[in-house]
């Protein structure tokens, strides 16, 4: 495609696709290996950096989504890497101290979006035009504008965020069937959207069954979009979906919205195994889910009475009962609304 046709709808599928492939690239390798080398990484010098590293690599998912974007729109090389320097700029990821620069979190993705978007367009708009000039102001021009507005935008975008997050904490004064319900459903619509739960829940300290019921809206967005994906992405994208990774699907849920459909019923039937169960978490369980085994293990940590009885309960509560509600799910969407199919679960990875 060519960058001089590009239309206001192809411009931002290409940034949502890039922040779709870029987020299960960056955020991956922990969900696969993080809590499992918690375990064993103690006395182990190799295990304890490979633990590092794979924490490290969440810190590069602006980057990342930048090179994707770029990559998307087909700019060179060069090109890629100044649009993944402007997001990573911007991101919020980046703090400066006295003792130097310091990678703290993943970023915020919205502001992700923000600057990726406003450094495509920067340099498609003065690809081309400078000449001999081009390789000595791109390189300046793009990161330095676009970082700055990133970084002016980016306490806006987290006040944002902090609203939503008092909405959240509103539900938990609520009778502990309905918080946990309310809850759960939030979590499921917004797991699949540029908004950071993590952020959410750590602004306002959420714990116990509150925790556990947002936990529990990660797994409900999961199995909403691993039983939509099955008949129509690869096996690779639906073990991403599997593992717990639903955030790839971010630019799938904002094309076809009426997925919040499932991802509500989806919530409810979480919402109340996560009551009944009396699921119970902390501020930084309450955004991963299964993803990890983050949910349970902290969960399980939480439970009095029989280890092994508790274990079974946690297995029906996160994969019996999810799983099964959201195959009945899928299948009576698909039955009683018209616009409801499993073609709107395509998932379109980057191309060459």
């Amino acid at each position: 495609m060519s960058n001089s046709h590009v239309n206001g709808k192809s411009f931002f599928n290409n940034i949502l696709n890039a922040v779709g492939a870029g987020v299960v690239i960056a955020l991956l390798p922990n969900a696969l290996l993080g809590e499992l080398l918690k375990f064993f990484k103690e006395g182990n010098h190799l295990l304890e950096t490979v633990y590092q590293l794979v924490i490290v690599i969440q810190s590069f998912m602006a980057f990342i989504i930048g090179v994707l974007a770029a990559h998307q729109f087909k700019f060179k090389g060069a090109g890629a890497a100044i649009i993944g320097t402007s997001a990573m700029l911007g991101s919020g990821v980046v703090h400066f101290s006295n003792k130097g620069i310091e990678l703290k979190g993943i970023g915020d993705i919205i502001n992700v979006i923000v600057v990726v978007a406003l450094a495509c367009f920067i340099y498609m708009f003065l690809e081309g035009k400078l000449g001999s000039f081009e390789m000595i102001i791109l390189p300046v021009l793009v990161p330095v504008i676009s970082g700055v507005i990133g970084l002016l935008t980016l306490p806006y975008v987290q006040v944002f965020t902090q609203s939503i997050g008092r909405v959240v904490n509103g539900f938990t004064e609520l009778n502990p069937l309905l918080m946990s319900i309310l809850i759960c459903v939030t979590f499921s619509l917004l797991m699949v959207t540029p908004i950071s739960l993590v952020a959410i829940a750590t602004a306002i300290s959420l714990t116990g069954l509150g925790s556990g019921a947002a936990n529990m809206g990660i797994v409900a967005a999961c199995v909403t979009f691993l039983f939509g994906s099955l008949r129509v992405n690869s096996i690779g994208v639906n073990l991403v979906l599997l593992i717990g990774a639903a955030k790839m699907m971010i630019p799938v849920y904002l094309k076809h919205l009426i997925i919040a459909i499932p991802l509500t019923v989806n919530g409810i039937i979480c919402g109340i195994v996560a009551y009944v169960l009396n699921i119970k978490g902390t501020p930084l369980s309450a955004g991963f889910g299964y993803t990890g085994l983050v949910g349970p293990i902290n969960a399980l940590n939480r439970m009095s009475g029989d280890t092994s009885f508790n274990i079974i309960m946690l297995i029906i509560g996160y994969f019996v009962v999810p799983f099964t509600g959201a195959f009945i799910v899928h299948h009576l969407c698909k039955k009683f609304i018209h616009s409801y199919s499993d073609e709107i679960y395509q998932f379109e990875i980057p191309k060459e």
